[in-house]
């Protein structure tokens, strides 16, 4: 298990190039200067590379943002945008961003630094074979809203559940909630246990008309868990 503080400082050096004192240094021939901000449709996974499941959209392209503290905000295990990210407009076919990613290299099948939800942390969670999904201290989220559901290290997640998918809430009662694969279809069937990491998921419905421009606002995180 990593402390607060060693997982801040592994952020820092990944993302504003901040060496670990007496541990690790930044790379003194040729550092990178930027990080590459990607979208996804689906969750690229653990074994997955930069354009898996990469969003293909007229004019789409990964962000160069600065690896550097002017580009991204690091705190409390958590690294941010300092900016919005805003990625080009939209101005052919149609798609649903639920997973972004952040990598080196401006295209290709490169790999993942870090990734994470469109959306914000909800926390650890169990689900059962009753079909519900506990998440100690639940709050914030409503009938009809999405959430994503990822394995972690040391978890599995439960079966009937899969990693990157936003899902539907169908009910919530204190710290239990069951979901659906379509806004108030069937409650999705659990059959067997697991566990791993929930989040509130707002994707990014990307169409032409009316044409929109994805952003990942300053409000995006990823926890270093």
């Amino acid at each position: 298990m990593k402390n607060d503080t060693f997982r801040n400082d592994i952020l820092k050096l990944i993302f504003q190039a901040t060496g670990i004192a007496n541990l690790a240094d930044n790379a003194a021939s040729s550092p990178l200067t930027n990080l590459y901000a990607a979208l996804h449709t689906a969750d690229p996974g653990n074994a997955g590379v930069q354009n898996t499941s990469e969003c293909a959209y007229g004019s789409y392209a990964r962000v160069a943002v600065a690896r550097s503290g002017s580009g991204w905000t690091v705190t409390t295990n958590k690294v941010s945008p300092a900016a919005d990210i805003t990625f080009p407009t939209c101005t052919s076919g149609s798609e649903t961003a639920t997973m972004f990613s952040v990598g080196v290299a401006s295209s290709g099948a490169t790999k993942i630094l870090r990734r994470g939800v469109i959306g914000s942390r909800l926390g650890p969670f169990v689900g059962a074979t009753s079909d519900t999904i506990t998440i100690p201290g639940l709050s914030g989220l409503a009938v009809d809203e999405r959430v994503v559901f990822l394995a972690v290290d040391g978890s599995s997640l439960p079966t009937g559940i899969t990693g990157g998918v936003a899902y539907w809430v169908k009910t919530v009662s204190g710290d239990n909630m069951t979901i659906s694969a379509t806004q108030g279809g069937s409650t999705l069937d659990i059959t067997a246990a697991g566990d791993g990491l929930a989040y509130k998921s707002t994707p990014i419905v990307i169409t032409t008309t009316p044409a929109v421009t994805p952003k990942l606002t300053t409000a995006s995180e990823i926890v270093e868990e």
